[in-house]
Order: structure tokens, then sequence, then C-alpha cells
């Protein structure tokens, strides 16, 4: 449990924390013994009675089925897959608690959460920049008509924060007008250096495409993907590049939407993109989510074992996507969760699928 600060500043986050506003934000509690403890469903099992409770006096949590149990910085840390440094954080910065300087790695930390700040802050913008664009601007239009093609209504756009950037190299960069410096843009993948080594544009995943943006499971912006627009030039997607907060390999696309849905069914049902996600939402498969450019890897399994006892991998039925489903049938080899793969026959992808079939 070392995080690199002192044992007193954990004790005044705890003292600042109110356990039950903080669990009551993912969990329907109810007070037990006139208030002085409260009850509710576990989100770490499929609870039907409600065996989960939180004593505030004792600042503990703990079900009596599956025994799970700890503090505020263990719960922060189960329900959100992360470590005691990073809940630790967490929790400081929710109670708006400077963190103390224990040092140059505590300096160098602060450092590093000013850089990330910025790039969230920039990511957040131009997230609501290009979906602005594509609900209004006029170069949308034919983006607009793919998605009404689609069926995707305007609820589920607005709810995934769907955007086009029009084809220009640096519509995004004169967006700014200078309220990033160049290194936040650079470090959020929202600009590049021009091939030619003079000068930046903006990235090449944007142009002329159709953006989805890409969420961890705080639901912060960390990244894009671009679609091509029927007829359009170059592959059909493109993921952003690897960042210091995004990495492919880990971040599941739709998690933050999915996850209490997964918690509450204890399954998870996973595709291959975007897509396939969202029409999947939109036909009311709630728990699912999708990966971005690859394969399941053995983090993606361990972020959905934390919250599922079994995953269900909807790949496409052509040959690509049979065999990306046997490539990560050894990953589950090791962890304790329970491996089902649908096969979808014609060679169909699941949106297609659902499209032509329903959801029945």
């Amino acid at each position: 449990m070392a995080s690199g600060f002192p044992t007193d500043f954990k004790e005044v986050v705890r003292s600042r924390t109110n356990l039950v506003e903080l669990i009551g934000e993912s969990v329907r509690l109810a007070p037990t013994r006139g208030g002085a403890d409260f009850v509710g469903l576990c989100p770490f099992h499929q609870d039907h009675n409600p065996s989960f409770h939180v004593y505030p006096d004792r600042q503990s949590w703990r079900c009596w089925v599956c025994n799970e149990g700890g503090d505020c910085f263990s719960y922060v840390e189960k329900i959100e897959g992360i470590s005691f440094f990073d809940a630790l954080k967490s929790l400081a910065e929710r109670a708006n608690l400077e963190l103390p300087n224990t040092g140059n790695k505590t300096e160098h930390y602060q450092q590093q959460k000013s850089e990330r700040e910025q790039m969230y802050v920039a990511l957040k913008w131009a997230e609501d920049k290009l979906h602005d664009c594509l609900l209004h601007s006029k170069d949308a239009a034919e983006a607009r008509n793919y998605l009404s093609d689609r069926g995707f209504s305007i609820e589920t756009i607005t709810r995934f924060r769907l955007g086009y950037h029009p084809d220009s190299w640096d519509w995004l960069l004169k967006q700014t007008a200078g309220r990033f410096e160049l290194p936040v843009l650079l470090g959020a993948r929202l600009a590049a250096e021009k091939k030619s080594g003079f000068g930046h544009n903006d990235s090449h995943i944007f142009i002329d495409r159709v953006i989805f943006p890409i969420h961890d499971a705080r639901g912060r912006t960390i990244s894009f993907g671009g679609r091509v627009l029927p007829g359009g030039d170059g592959p059909k997607y493109y993921n952003g590049n690897d960042s210091d907060l995004f990495h492919k390999s880990e971040v599941l696309y739709g998690f933050h939407h999915a996850r209490e849905a997964i918690r509450r069914s204890r399954t998870a049902f996973v595709v291959e993109g975007y897509t396939d996600c969202i029409a999947a939402q939109m036909a009311g498969i709630e728990n699912i989510v999708g990966v971005l450019g690859t394969a399941l890897t053995e983090q993606h399994v361990s972020t959905l074992k934390l919250i599922s006892d079994q995953v269900i991998l909807i790949y496409d039925g052509d040959e690509a996507g049979q065999l990306n489903a046997d490539r990560v049938v050894g990953k589950f080899l090791s962890q304790d969760v329970d491996l089902k793969i649908l096969t979808l026959p014609d060679g169909l992808d699941p949106a297609e699928y659902l499209a032509t079939h329903g959801l029945d």
C-alpha cells in the first residue's frame, strides 16, 4: 500500500471523504438502524438480496456474501480497477486537497499532472468542436446523411458525442486560436508534424471523417477514432495513436457507458469496433464494449474480470473476425472468467446482423 505520501496525509484524505456519498454514486444505498448503517446490492457480484453494507462510523464497507470489503481507498481501487496510488490521488482531488511535496518524485508528478490536465482539457474542447460541427455545419451534411442511413438517431449521436472534421488539414488548429500550447496539442495527438518536417497540421485520423471520441473508465476524453465516409480515401477506420493518456491495448470503447450494466449482469459482450458497439447499444444490449483496432488483450480481460464472470466475444463472421477470435482464447486460460464466442453467419458484422435480423 506504499504510496509515496505520508500516512497522516492519507488519514486526512480518508477523513475528508464521505464514504456514503462516494459509494452512493455507484450503489443505491438505503439507511438501516436509524441511519447508522447503509445497505445496498453489492456491485462486485450478482446480488439479489442486499448484502452490501456501509458503516459510516467505521469508514468501512463490506459485502457479507462475497466477502469483499475495505475503506474508501480499496473501494475506488476495486470499482475503477486502479492502483492504491491512483485511488489516493483521485480521492485527494475529490476532496480538493493539494498533494504534499515529498521531494523530486512528487514535484515531477505535479508537473506531469499539470501537463496531463491540460491535455484532458484540450481533448474535451476538441470533442465539443467536432460534435458541434457534425450537428450544425454545412460541411458535415454528408456525414449526417451517412449516420442517418446507418440508423443513428440524434440521441445516439449526442450520447456518444460523435463528431465530424471537415476536409481541411488545419481546421482544428485554426479553431484553437492560441488557446493551447503546441506541446499540449502534440501530446494529446490532436496535432502532428507535417511530413515535410516544417510546421504542423491536424492529426491525419480526423480529415473528412466521422469522429468517434474515445473515453476512459471515468468518462474523460482521451483519444479519437475516425471513420471514412462512403467513397472517401484511405483505410475505413483510423484509431488515435497511443499517448500518455491513451493506450489502445488497455482501453475498451464504450466502457464508461456499459460498466454498470456489465456489473449488474456479470456478463460482458465484446465487439470489434465503434459502430458495432453503438448499434448494439441502440438495440438494447447495454453491457457491450468494443476493442480499438487490436485483439482483446490480457489487460482488457483483467479490466472486465473485475466486474464480470462471463465474456462473450461477438466478432465479425468473416475470416478475419474468426482469426481474431482464435487469437484471444489463450488469454483467458489463466484468467478466472468464462469465455464464449458468438459466431455470426454469412460473414456479417454485428451491426449488419442487428439491422437484418433484430435483437431477438
